[in-house]
């Protein structure tokens, strides 16, 4: 659980350590576990900023309330990049990890951008749960911190990040195994704090962390036979080999 500042801590400590462990696979070539050591690094990193934002909750619009607010803002944006090319490494598809690398930065860029644009353009008059036309703060929720994000556009950040999140992986050949995993945890990440604590959707986003070890632990070396999906032309071979 991570319902706590030390916990938060732990978590991002923990994290660290598998990303480094997974950068070392020297099994796999440098850009698959690159992309896969850098997805675990970057969760690792919301599990320290919110350490860190515990002491300064609610403390909204200035200081190290604001500072982190801000990190965290470019943190999201940024999740598209991180986590679609590590999906696509476990692809039969060799091009699939530059595939996901190009779109996946396309999106973070556009969200990016987003973030510097006046928060009132948001689309269809909807404001959206926790990305949007806010004040940038982390606040102290029920249980755990949550996120005020301010962006334009806060409905596309939103569901472009569920999209990077838990679908992106789906698009590549054979690949999924990984997409429906990340698919489950996304879902989880976003609905099941709220349905099952009944948070808010900025405090349920933050609760990630409630379901980082066993999504972090999906692109470790020690798993990765499991994730990979055989393709049905080598599965062909190998039962005419045992025939």
């Amino acid at each position: 659980m991570c319902f706590s500042a030390d916990m938060s801590l732990g978590l991002g400590l923990v994290g660290l350590a598998a990303s480094s462990v997974t950068y070392l696979d020297k099994s796999e070539p440098l850009w698959v576990r690159a992309a896969r050591a850098y997805a675990i690094f970057h969760f690792s990193l919301m599990e320290f900023i919110q350490y860190f934002a515990y002491p300064v909750a609610d403390q909204c619009g200035f200081g190290t309330n604001l500072f982190l607010s801000e990190l965290s803002t470019y943190h999201i944006s940024m999740q598209a990049l991180a986590i679609m090319p590590a999906l696509a490494t476990y692809s039969s598809d060799k091009t699939a990890l530059k595939k996901a690398t190009v779109l996946g930065a396309t999106l973070s860029g556009m969200f990016l951008i987003f973030s510097f644009l006046p928060q009132q353009w948001q689309l269809f008059d909807i404001e959206p749960n926790f990305i949007g036309d806010m004040i940038a703060c982390l606040f102290m929720g029920k249980y755990h911190i949550g996120y005020n994000i301010p962006s334009a556009f806060g409905l596309l950040v939103t569901h472009g990040s569920l999209f990077a999140l838990g679908v992106s992986g789906f698009l590549w050949k054979n690949n999924w195994k990984i997409a429906s995993y990340h698919f489950a945890g996304a879902i989880m990440t976003l609905f099941m704090p709220q349905w099952y604590f009944g948070v808010t959707t900025g405090e349920a986003a933050a609760m990630y962390c409630f379901y980082s070890i066993p999504i972090t632990a999906s692109f470790m070396p020690y798993f990765k036979k499991f994730f990979t999906v055989q393709p049905p032309a080598i599965q062909a071979e190998f039962s005419y080999e045992k025939e």
